[in-house]
């Protein structure tokens, strides 16, 4: 759930607030933000990355100790933790705030140096604006499971590697349907949820695309293992 709040990774309002930073890309029409990992920075290398977000309409919030169904009005991103020194940020729309209505996009720039190779967990703040009724609930949020990859040696991180072999799309999904493509032999091997447990999950295939049901398990994280030209790999699945 928290990965569908958020729809607008990495962006703040704090720098270049006036440029219109990169372009939205008008032909995704599923809820979520792709990819699902930032590309690898290389030391002394510039950078620049952007993601495409797009808002979900509908959600489930919490109000007065109950669940109730609302409709987002708009997401804004008030905050980025964890970015290395020499990154900013830049949104278009450039208020950083996205709505289910239109594509956006957020742009990541900066300059690497050799004494920043590693890996940065980053968690970024968002406050939700949903509508119940008469109601209008901000719900302030804050999302993990990005990680922005220094090398500082130039070779491929296990994101690249990953990607690589496996896409999935939409991820999140809202009807809990992945599709996996590869160009390499691909089986999946199970999918647990966020307790480790192994869930119920339903696969057809067709030509080089795989699809993954998940329509059953309610809503929340899961963990996908699979297996792609003799490869493991993992990924995480939001629905």
């Amino acid at each position: 759930m928290k990965r569908l709040l958020l729809i607008a990774a990495f962006a703040s309002s704090v720098a270049f607030a006036n440029a219109q930073s990169c372009t939205p890309d008008n032909t995704i029409i599923s809820p979520g933000v792709y990819p699902e990992q930032p590309d690898t920075a290389f030391a002394d290398q510039a950078y620049d990355f952007s993601f495409q977000v797009l808002a979900l309409k509908d959600t489930v919030v919490l109000f007065a100790g109950q669940t109730v169904n609302a409709t987002i009005d708009s997401v804004k991103v008030v905050d980025v933790i964890g970015l290395p020194t020499g990154f900013d940020y830049t949104c278009n729309p450039t208020n950083c705030v996205f709505t289910w209505r239109a594509v956006g996009c957020v742009n990541v720039k900066g300059n690497p140096t050799q004494s920043q190779a590693g890996v940065y967990d980053l968690k970024i703040a968002t406050v939700v604006y949903a509508k119940a009724g008469i109601l209008a609930l901000p719900v302030p949020d804050t999302t993990d499971g990005y990680e922005l990859v220094i090398k500082g040696d130039g070779s491929a991180s296990v994101f690249e590697v990953s990607n690589s072999l496996l896409n999935i799309y939409p991820n999140p999904s809202s009807n809990g349907t992945f599709m996996l493509s590869s160009t390499k032999q691909l089986s999946i091997l199970n999918v647990i949820d966020i307790q480790g447990r192994e869930v119920a999950y339903e696969e057809t295939l067709s030509q080089n695309t795989l699809t993954l049901n998940l329509a059953k398990n309610p809503k929340g994280i899961y963990y996908l293992l699979a297996e792609v030209d003799g490869t493991l790999i993992s990924k995480k699945l939001v629905k």
